[in-house]
């Protein structure tokens, strides 16, 4: 038996929960989409992320704009480091900074998961449908100015 608050509202009626099961699926469905590229979701998206900054981008500004905590973002660039994805290098102006930049082989690897990020869009959109989905999208971007 579930239990109902005073507006009777349950835990099934949950935003939060309801966002974190659905994203835990999501992720899974694009794990296994990447799984012949040796990508995580995760780390396709960091590296999108790093891609689009042609100077580079530190730490901090990464994860402010990947929306993630720091110490998480060092987690997964010091993996896409190990497997040679990106360079990470000491800013020169203040030591303390580091500038991370996609390396070659992490261009590579970005060009070779690509097809399978579009082909599972694509299948994301087929299922919900178009107008369904980009709904779904102007909902999230909306709820991310709860902050």
């Amino acid at each position: 038996m579930e239990l109902q608050n005073d507006h009777g509202l349950s835990l099934a009626d949950c935003a939060c929960r309801n966002l974190r099961m659905t994203t835990r699926v999501i992720t899974q469905y694009y794990d296994k989409a990447f799984h012949s590229s040796g990508l995580k979701s995760p780390q396709f998206a960091l590296l999108n992320d790093i891609n689009s900054r042609e100077n580079g981008i530190s730490v901090n500004e990464l994860a402010d704009f990947a929306m993630m905590d720091q110490t998480t973002v060092t987690r997964n660039v010091e993996i896409l480091r190990k497997k040679g994805y990106v360079n990470v290098t000491i800013e020169d102006a203040d030591s303390r900074k580091k500038c991370i930049t996609i390396s070659e082989e992490g261009k590579s690897k970005l060009a070779l998961a690509m097809p399978h990020w579009q082909e599972a869009q694509m299948k994301l959109e087929q299922i919900v449908g178009k107008e369904q989905y980009n709904t779904l999208l102007k909902t999230l971007y909306d709820l991310r100015e709860i902050k």
